[in-house]
């Protein structure tokens, strides 16, 4: 979802300025800059999949005051790139849509949170969680790392915009019972497929561009 300036309280913004700005340093300091140094083919890869974010997040369903779904696609960011440069990626991407959508600066870090910070941190979660308790071959990546991630990444991240535009007092809770909070849950399933197909078509067709795949783990089973 994208939440405009005007809908939040100043606490919210300082607080989703300074969690976006310390994601933001720790992916700079600790992104695998060399995996992209040099490799122009990389290079343009990344910036294709910064491109098709923004256009998935121009690309909304609005219920009117501000209350937005669209896919987030941070699951195939995370999957494909690492969760570093998913961030930065994001970052690029949410730039050109609080440009176009006019959503203000002011929540732009917030925003960055509830849509990137929040979606990369569950992604990167369950890839650990898979690699120490899961077999790994390749249905466990596609439908575990990337059809369930993306799935509970989105309910996880407009949950807490609901709550955000509640505690903001930007909609009343009867408000966000009829007209935002009952569509989340729906929201799982179509974030999932998208993801998943994404993530299965990728290892199938192009798995060196996908840096948290490996073809003798995930598919010979070695």
């Amino acid at each position: 979802m994208n939440l405009f300036a005007e809908n939040l309280t100043l606490p919210f913004i300082v607080a989703g300025w300074l969690l976006f700005l310390g994601a933001l340093i720790w992916a700079v300091k600790t992104a695998p800059w060399h995996k992209i140094q040099g490799d122009k083919g990389a290079q343009h890869v990344l910036l294709a999949a910064v491109v098709v974010v923004f256009f998935a997040w121009q690309l909304s369903a609005s219920l009117g005051n501000g209350l937005t779904f669209h896919f987030l696609l941070m699951t195939t960011l995370t999957l494909m790139f690492s969760p570093q440069f998913a961030l930065l990626g994001m970052s690029l991407a949410l730039i050109g849509v609080t440009f176009e959508s006019g959503l203000g600066w002011l929540s732009f870090g917030l925003n960055g949170v509830l849509m990137g910070v929040l979606p990369v941190m569950i992604a990167t979660l369950m890839l650990k969680t898979s690699h120490r308790f899961l077999e790994q071959n390749f249905f466990v990546y596609v439908f575990f790392n990337a059809f369930l991630a993306a799935a509970i990444a989105v309910v996880v991240s407009l949950s807490v915009g609901a709550w955000v535009l509640w505690v903001s007092e930007a909609h009343t809770l009867a408000v966000l019972k009829q007209t935002f909070i009952p569509f989340i849950p729906l929201m799982a399933m179509p974030e999932g497929f998208v993801n998943g197909m994404l993530m299965a078509a990728m290892v199938l067709l192009k798995p060196q561009w996908v840096s948290s795949f490996n073809d003798r783990t995930n598919v010979k089973g070695r």
